[in-house]
């Protein structure tokens, strides 16, 4: 639970002029202005993105390794070089590919291995490869590897639209944007179900781990 607290309006001041007006006025809005429960908002909010690191971490790593898999099997373990690859990535990608590689070469030179470049690529990369663009090439056939627990009424659609509504959750978290209005239980037990499609053994282990649930439940009240 978190414990109340208060400031004077000079407090208050100074922190709006630090975290802006705007930051907090979304905050004051839900707390029909009152300030001093905007502030307990705010710092709920931050622990509630706190909550959400590990799990969501967790998630992330897991996709973009299952994903990892399928190019591996289509691929090889150079896939990353390969023109049949290469060819089916935009050219936006393409140029985020060849820095990332260009990047993890410069620090660990001879002793780069493929694990700096799945590391290295933005979660968004990994996203891409669930889009339509792939049915036929990864999808169906993957399923069984990737996603072996996934129900057989998911198709590869909805799998993308989950994963990309955890990107932007994701990305939400790592810019310090309100997520306490964003119906963070909702987007706790979808990630939660995109992990258990790829792995249950993960799935029970973020559970064990994650303190998501009990940190909605210390909502401050006014």
């Amino acid at each position: 639970m978190q414990p109340p607290f208060s400031c004077v309006p000079s407090t208050f001041q100074s922190l709006e002029n630090a975290l802006s007006a705007p930051r907090l006025g979304r905050y004051l809005g839900e707390a029909k202005g009152d300030k001093h429960y905007a502030l307990r908002l705010y710092v709920w909010n931050g622990r509630l993105c706190e909550a959400f690191y590990l799990p969501s971490q967790i998630a992330e790593v897991a996709t973009r390794n299952t994903i990892h898999k399928a190019l591996t099997d289509k691929h090889g373990v150079d896939w990353f070089s390969r023109g049949a690859f290469l060819c089916t990535l935009p050219d936006r990608l393409r140029k985020e590919l060849d820095e990332v590689m260009r990047k993890e070469r410069e620090i660990y030179g001879t002793a780069t291995t493929v694990n700096h470049f799945v590391s290295g690529l933005s979660f968004g990369f990994w996203v891409h490869l669930l889009t339509k663009n792939y049915d036929g090439v990864f999808w169906p056939v993957s399923f069984a590897t990737c996603f072996p627990n996934k129900p057989k009424t998911v198709n590869r659609q909805t799998l993308y639209d989950k994963i990309e509504r955890l990107r932007v959750f994701r990305n939400r978290l790592a810019h310090h944007k309100p997520i306490f209005d964003r119906t963070p239980k909702s987007e706790y037990q979808n990630l939660l179900e995109i992990i258990g499609w790829m792995c249950e053994e993960t799935r029970w282990f973020t559970l064990q781990i994650s303190h998501i649930d009990q940190t909605i439940n210390a909502k401050p009240q006014i």
